[in-house]
C-alpha cells in the first residue's frame, strides 16, 4: 500500500465516478482502476461496487474511507510541508474563500498573520459554491472563511467574524426593485437558485436558500448555480432571484440588478476548518481573525431577525 493508492481511493470515494476521479488527479483512468486492485489486494476485498451505471463504496470501503481519511490528509499535508522546508521555502497554509472572500479583514489579516507567523504562508484559493465545504473536508484547503450553518460533516467553525442582514437581489425592473425593505412574504411564488445536489447539506440550503416563507408559502426553484457570477447572470435573465449579505452586495455592483433588504435572519460567518485538525497554527489563525473582526467589522446596529 503507498500513498498513490490511497489518493486514488479517496479521490473515487469522492466522486464516485472513476472518470471524473481520473481527471482530477491528472491520470489515465486504467492507472486509477489499476490503483483501487492493488489497495484491494492488500485490504483483503472489494471496496467499490461497479456496474455500467454507478459506483459504490462496499462496506470495505465504507470503513477504509471512515478510518482512514483524515490521517491521510494530515500525513500528505505533513509530507508538503516537510518538503518545502527542505528546499528553503515557506510552510503554507491554504485558505479558500467564496466571493468577496474576507473583504475589510483580508488586508489587516495578511499583513498581521506575516508579522507572527513569518515561517508560514498563506495561500489564498477562491472556492464556488460547488467545494467552499467540501475542500475544507476534503484537505484541497486548509480553512475557509464560510457563511454558517456548516454545509458538510466533519468540520467545526470558530467564532462568527462577521454578521449581515440579507439583500435580495432582483432585476431592475421587477415590482420589488424600487423598495428599501421587504418582507421575508414577498418571496411566496418567486424563484430562486439552486445550489449543485450534494454539494451543501440540507440545513445549509434550507437557510440561505429556502423552499418556503417564514409563513409557508412556497418558493420556485431557479437554475443550478456553481459560482457568485453565475447567480448574477440568472438574475439580470429574470431566471431567478437570489440573497446576498449586505457586505457582498457592496462589493457586486451589478448592471440591471437592484438591491433590497429583505427580513429574513441575518448571516454570519466564520473561519471553517476539519474537526480533526489540531494542528496549533489553525487556532492561531481563528484567535487572529477573531481579534481583527472586533476592531475591523464590529456589529454595531441592531440585526433582523
Amino acid at each position: 500500500m503507498d500513498l498513490r493508492q490511497l489518493e486514488c481511493f479517496f479521490v473515487v470515494a469522492q466522486e464516485l465516478h472513476f472518470g471524473r476521479a481520473a481527471e482530477r488527479l491528472y491520470m489515465g483512468q486504467s492507472s486509477v482502476s489499476e490503483a483501487i486492485r492493488s489497495l484491494e489486494k492488500t485490504v483483503g476485498g472489494p471496496l467499490f461496487e461497479r456496474s455500467s451505471r454507478r459506483v459504490a463504496l462496499t462496506p470495505l470501503g465504507e470503513v477504509l474511507q471512515e478510518g482512514a481519511e483524515s490521517a491521510f490528509i494530515s500525513i500528505k499535508t505533513s509530507i508538503k510541508d516537510c518538503k518545502r522546508l527542505a528546499a528553503g521555502e515557506l510552510r503554507k497554509l491554504k485558505f479558500g474563500f467564496l466571493g468577496g472572500g474576507l473583504y475589510e479583514l483580508h488586508q489587516p489579516l495578511v499583513a498581521e498573520f506575516a508579522a507572527l507567523f513569518p515561517g508560514v504562508e498563506l495561500d489564498f484559493v477562491e472556492l464556488s459554491f460547488v467545494d467552499h465545504f467540501s475542500a475544507v473536508a476534503y484537505g484541497s484547503v486548509d480553512v475557509a472563511f464560510c457563511r454558517l450553518p456548516l454545509g458538510a460533516p466533519g468540520l467545526t467553525h470558530g467564532p462568527v467574524l462577521m454578521e449581515d442582514r440579507r439583500m435580495l437581489c432582483l432585476p431592475n425592473d421587477h415590482p420589488l426593485a424600487s423598495r428599501e425593505f421587504v418582507d421575508g412574504e414577498a418571496l411566496a411564488g418567486e424563484r430562486l437558485v439552486k445550489m449543485v445536489p450534494g454539494a451543501v447539506s440540507q440545513e445549509w440550503r434550507d437557510f440561505h436558500l429556502p423552499h418556503r416563507t417564514p409563513a409557508g408559502a412556497p418558493i420556485g426553484e431557479g437554475p443550478v448555480v456553481r459560482t457568485l457570477r453565475e447567480a448574477m447572470a440568472a438574475v439580470t435573465g429574470k431566471q431567478a432571484l437570489m440573497m446576498l449579505t449586505k457586505r457582498a452586495a457592496s462589493y457586486y455592483p451589478t448592471p440591471g440588478i437592484s438591491l433590497v433588504e429583505i427580513d429574513l435572519p441575518s448571516i454570519s460567518s466564520s473561519l471553517v476548518w476539519r474537526r480533526d485538525d489540531n494542528r496549533p497554527i489553525i487556532g492561531k489563525l481563528d484567535a487572529l481573525l477573531a481579534k481583527l473582526a472586533r476592531i475591523y467589522c464590529p456589529v454595531t446596529e441592531p440585526l433582523v431577525q
